[in-house]
């Protein structure tokens, strides 16, 4: 399932840059023209990185995850399919909102749907590690909560940046662009002390 789910994130990630075209300029005009071409493209590059750092942030998520199973069933397996699903149409609302930076539309369809991924994985989480269902029980039981802690604050980030869209896009955007940094900061530190457990 984990070679599944990898090739899954490495299609999503390739067809973020295929939005991104280099600038058809005739060579006259090129050295005056592409300047210009080149920072009007600067909506969809920011976009693309944005895409690329949060499902960058789910890929590494996902792995964690996985490697702290004791065993797998059948409904992770439909919540992990419901979740790539989720995952899988993120290019959509990354090419509209690099094309359409300032539709407020745009901007809350790009919330909505990183918001429904966030909800997706945590439902992925909850089933595997309550009651310690699926994961191994030797993970520590205040890390098991630290991550539910981590991994519900996204969603309520995405949740404040969706309804936020609808009264100021501008700063909406910038919370896309900071989730990212706020993510690899704490999640790092929180799961700096995880022993994954060795292959028998």
């Amino acid at each position: 399932m984990e070679a599944f789910s990898d090739g899954v994130f490495a299609i999503v990630i390739t067809l973020l840059v295929l939005e991104i075209h280099v600038p058809e300029i005739s060579s006259e005009l090129a050295q005056t023209e592409l300047p210009h071409q080149l920072m009007a493209l600067l909506p969809k590059v920011i976009s693309y990185i944005t895409s690329f750092l949060m499902i960058g942030i789910y890929w590494v998520a996902h792995h964690n995850l996985f490697r702290l199973l004791q065993r797998c069933d059948r409904a992770l397996l439909w919540l992990n399919l419901i979740f790539l699903m989720c995952l899988a149409f993120i290019p959509f609302p990354t090419a509209l909102i690099g094309e359409y930076a300032q539709s407020t539309l745009a901007v809350a369809l790009y919330g909505g749907v990183l918001l429904v991924s966030a909800i997706a994985f945590n439902l992925m989480w909850w089933y595997v590690s309550h009651h310690y269902r699926l994961l191994d029980r030797s993970i520590a039981p205040h890390l098991v909560r630290t991550m539910t802690r981590d991994y519900l604050a996204g969603i309520g980030l995405y949740a404040f940046a969706f309804f936020l869209a609808f009264l100021n896009a501008h700063i909406s955007i910038a919370i896309y662009l900071l989730t990212p940094i706020l993510f690899i900061f704490f999640n790092s530190r929180s799961t700096a002390n995880i022993v994954i457990p060795s292959e028998p």
